[in-house]
């Protein structure tokens, strides 16, 4: 069964963004933007919209971040699931007892079939959360322990299943919030990696401003303090 799709897409508007929207909006009931203004513009897409763009935008919701509000890919992340947990329940035609929320980086440009791939493993194996990117055969971690570092949950492009609830932990404000994350889905049933289906994350790291970079050994050590030990 097709459950209803979602896509969160946190931004400050890099040009990269409509890449992104173009690559997943096919696969996808709705993309969410949680629009930020950490870069330095000072208004959303839709105000400038143009011809071009009209019709990749059209449907695109949009979820602007407090000015004022200090950066958070974490609560960002919140406040799309939140979202998409009230627009399942707007829904008149069924009630839906499931549903799937992909969480891509705006620099993250999928490729055709993946939300299928991916989703289709994680609900055939019943578990909480899946990514793409590996080889050979699915990789499936349901144990609390790290996963090793390249099988574990790609933090730039992910699905989660919506029904079990799973939110980000926002002590983490930049850096492994994703590990965390990978790591209560496994314990919450389970985190696959399917093979192939590779996304094109087209800048790693290049949010990260000096602001960001100052905050990233704190979120280390918040991880360590909470399961004992580095993601990676």
């Amino acid at each position: 069964m097709r459950y209803p799709r979602f896509c969160i897409i946190p931004s400050n508007g890099r040009t990269v963004l409509n890449q992104a929207i173009a690559a997943i909006k096919p696969q996808v009931d709705h993309v969410i933007i949680i629009w930020n203004r950490g870069g330095g513009l000072n208004y959303p897409p839709y105000m400038f919209r143009t011809d071009a763009n009209e019709e990749l935008l059209q449907g695109v919701h949009f979820i602007e971040v407090k000015e004022t509000e200090e950066p958070n890919i974490s609560r960002w992340w919140n406040y799309g699931l939140r979202w998409a947990d009230g627009a399942v329940g707007l829904r008149s035609d069924r009630v839906w007892d499931k549903w799937d929320v992909a969480v891509l980086n705006d620099d993250a440009i999928v490729p055709e079939g993946w939300f299928d791939a991916v989703s289709g493993a994680m609900r055939q194996m019943g578990i909480a959360a899946g990514c793409s990117g590996g080889y050979g055969l699915p990789v499936l971690h349901t144990q609390n322990a790290a996963p090793p570092l390249a099988t574990r949950m790609q933090g730039f492009a992910f699905i989660l299943a919506g029904e079990r609830g799973l939110r980000a932990d926002e002590q983490f404000v930049w850096y492994c919030g994703d590990d965390d994350l990978g790591r209560r889905a496994a314990m919450a049933g389970g985190m696959v990696m399917v093979p192939g289906f590779h996304v094109n994350h087209l800048h790693p790291n290049g949010q990260v401003n000096e602001a960001l970079a100052a905050a990233i050994p704190g979120d280390m050590q918040r991880y360590v303090d909470k399961w004992n030990g580095r993601p990676w």
